[in-house]
């Protein structure tokens, strides 16, 4: 029995670790970007680094390897894994068609910049113009993470969206940029400053501060 559930609990926790490296964005979207790092500072890491202790401990006493050998290669697997990358994958492929729509109906003016936005009272580092910026309807709210609104970039007669995917501290942010016409973005456009450029396909770009 002790056997058995030092090697479920050593799954569990493994599991816990993987699943939330993999949705860490999501989980900060959900209950706040400054909520989430007590989880992992409060529960997850003593969690993971006592059950560790236990598996050491259960492997002098029993001789049984395998629950310490799991919680060793999740360590391992941590550190080599690009979980970044995997969230971003996912979270493009999910959202792809729905950002279309939404550049699409941007392009037709069905949805426009709404002249109610007003700047911020106290300045906050490197935000998008504030008259870029399109409120999105509900059916549409999961396409920009972090954010109920998209910032737009004319130019010439193709307008560039941008989707944010993250939003950290002190100005920095990610994004997908959506461009009908495969133009690459430049810093500085949306009011923004960016260090990042990568394109993904055609028509996309992920950029990033």
């Amino acid at each position: 029995m002790k056997r058995h559930l030092t090697l479920l609990l050593s799954l569990c926790s493994s599991l816990l670790v993987f699943l939330l490296s993999l949705f860490q964005w999501d989980l900060d979207n959900r209950i706040g970007k400054y909520v989430s790092p007590y989880i992992w500072l409060f529960f997850v890491i003593p969690f993971f680094l006592l059950l560790t202790l236990w598996t050491g401990m259960y492997l002098f006493s029993s001789g049984k390897w395998l629950p310490l050998a799991i919680q060793v290669i999740t360590v391992v697997l941590w550190f080599f894994i690009p979980f970044k990358q995997l969230n971003l994958d996912i979270n493009f492929k999910l959202h792809q068609q729905k950002r279309e729509e939404v550049a699409a109906k941007i392009q037709s003016g069905a949805l426009k910049p709404d002249e109610a936005n007003y700047p911020w009272l106290i300045p906050l580092p490197n935000e998008p113009d504030n008259s870029s910026l399109v409120d999105l309807p509900k059916e549409y709210a999961s396409v920009s993470r972090g954010r109920d609104d998209v910032a737009v970039e004319t130019k010439g007669k193709g307008t560039s969206v941008l989707f944010f995917t993250n939003l950290g501290i002190l100005g920095h942010f990610s994004g997908f940029v959506y461009d009908p016409k495969n133009r690459k973005p430049s810093s500085g456009d949306f009011g923004l400053k960016f260090d990042e450029i990568e394109k993904v396909q055609r028509n996309w770009y992920y950029i990033s501060y």
